[in-house]
């Protein structure tokens, strides 16, 4: 069985959003319509590839639709903070 990573992702926007976060190594969907206040983190895991570093990407909008974008991030280690945006 392959290692899991742990990292921070951070909504760094001006608003609450939901996040929805992709594991890119597996295509599982690992976080499902979770609400990440402004300022706020949350914690994700992912698998990690043979360098022991994950893949993921995620999508976050806000509520009344002034936010809504999506982002990929590679080469993620474990312990690392990562933004929304």
């Amino acid at each position: 069985m392959a290692d899991k990573i742990h990292f921070t992702l951070s909504n760094n926007q001006m608003t609450d959003v939901t996040v929805n976060v992709f594991d890119d190594r597996t295509g599982q969907q690992v976080l499902v319509n979770v609400p990440l206040n402004q300022g706020e983190s949350t914690s994700v895991e992912v698998f990690a590839d043979s360098s022991g570093q994950g893949a993921a990407h995620w999508t976050f909008a806000s509520s009344d639709g002034s936010v809504n974008s999506n982002k990929v991030q590679t080469g993620i280690n474990d312990g690392d903070e990562c933004t929304l945006g």
